[in-house]
């Protein structure tokens, strides 16, 4: 997919979407899996406050005891990772009057607990009535944070990974998406494309909703083109036919005068050239919407033609194009450059003029005196601008410039090897 391309625009805030929707919801579910495992946590160690508060018992002189031991097993293991005290509140001061056997030696209080790891702890301060007085005590239980933290962390781990896997799934689900909603604009280029190698002057097929309007406004803008395009050639031709009469009559005229005809005759040769210009540039199709032509039956036609020419019946004229070889331009096209090319073979060679496809090029070429090095290098640095003024880059080959233009082709000249001049030219079918 190229940089600015439509469908790696789609696919690009398509893959920003899913992203953004994963991260959202990502921590959303890790904030309510944290406040469910932290709720958990703080229920068990309310049960077991309830247990240790119901088990308190305080004597007629005033000694705090624990009369039953908890249920959970690690209140009983020294740093088992669960703890409870019990403080006495007096006036003076705050003492631990009873401890967990899980917190041994340790004085630890708070949220630090006596490996020095971090606690979560529940308490509840209670009054104990008695005949020595009002007793009141703190109750404290804890157990280590890895009880919300483990968990916690293997959840992020797991809905990373399955994160993830959405993600690329919905990416996945995204392209095959946008390649069936693309589908149709791929069918419209391919259609625009087949306009330049078969009859379809316009696009046709079902669209959805949403191209239509572009379909018929493009096969608007081609029916205006066709339309301009063949005022534009009847206009030329007009033009030039228009000329064509005053031109003649002016030759007769100029053979008549007695001093200066011969220069008049010569430029009225010139105006005349530019009107046969004009009316074979008329005749020339679009470029647009051309056939596939057979290229050996257009040059067996040409040869056909160019044999009545003088010397034509002279010249070995030869053929080596395969039977099933076809290049993209009208046939009316094919004929008029082959007919150019074969028209400057035949005035300058010598016996022999050879026609040819090799990889895509159409090769002409004769036995004639051909060109100098450096005027084959001169035609090659100025591309398709002949010199229509050289012997041997008249009128003919200038309308091979002109086709070759029209068709985007490739035009150059080589050193023959049977001595004269090559062409070739570049097709693609």
């Amino acid at each position: 997919m190229k940089a600015g391309s439509l469908r790696l625009r789609l696919l690009v805030a398509a893959a920003i979407s899913i992203s953004a929707a994963l991260f959202v919801a990502g921590l959303a579910l890790d904030s309510l899996f944290e406040q469910q495992v932290r709720t958990r946590v703080m229920q068990e160690l309310t049960n077991d406050l309830l247990q240790l508060a119901g088990s308190i018992d305080v004597s007629e002189t005033g000694t705090v005891s624990v009369t039953q031991t908890l249920a959970d097993p690690r209140f009983q293991k020294p740093y088992g990772g669960k703890y409870w005290y019990i403080d006495e509140l007096t006036p003076v001061k705050t003492r631990h009057v009873l401890r967990s056997r899980s917190m041994w030696d340790s004085d630890a209080s708070g949220d630090i607990g006596p490996e020095g790891e971090q606690l979560v702890s529940t308490e509840r301060t209670i009054t104990i009535r008695n005949k020595a007085g009002d007793v009141a005590l703190r109750l404290v239980v804890s157990t280590h944070g890895s009880e919300i933290s483990l968990p916690l962390s293997a959840f992020r781990n797991q809905l990373t990974l399955y994160l993830s896997l959405i993600g690329l799934a919905l990416t996945v689900a995204a392209w095959l998406q946008v390649s069936i909603g693309l589908k149709p604009l791929q069918a419209l280029r391919e259609q625009l494309a087949l306009l330049g190698t078969s009859h379809s002057k316009r696009l046709t097929g079902e669209f959805p909703t949403e191209v239509e309007p572009l379909v018929s406004e493009l096969n608007n803008v081609l029916d205006l083109r066709d339309k301009s395009l063949e005022r534009a050639r009847h206009r030329a031709g007009d033009l030039a036919h228009g000329l064509m009469t005053p031109l003649t009559i002016l030759s007769a005229i100029a053979r008549k005068v007695p001093k200066r005809g011969a220069e008049i005759e010569e430029q009225i040769d010139t105006m005349h050239a530019h009107v046969e210009r004009s009316l074979m540039r008329a005749r020339l199709a679009s470029g647009r919407g051309h056939d596939l032509t057979g290229l050996a039956a257009a040059v067996d036609a040409v040869f056909a033609t160019v044999k009545k020419l003088p010397r034509g019946d002279e010249i070995q004229w030869l053929n080596g194009v395969a039977a099933d070889v076809v290049v993209p331009l009208e046939r009316s096209d094919l004929l008029e450059l082959l007919g150019n090319l074969l028209d400057n073979a035949r005035k300058f060679t010598t016996s022999r003029v050879q026609v040819s496809y090799l990889l895509d090029h159409i090769v002409v070429e004769d036995d004639g005196p051909g060109v100098e090095a450096g005027e084959i290098e001169t035609i090659r640095q100025r591309g398709h601008r002949l010199d229509e003024s050289r012997q041997g880059f008249g009128l003919g080959l200038a309308i091979v410039e002109d086709i070759a233009n029209l068709y985007q082709l490739e035009l150059s000249f080589e050193r023959s090897s049977l001595g004269g001049l090559l062409i070739k030219l570049g097709v693609k079918p």
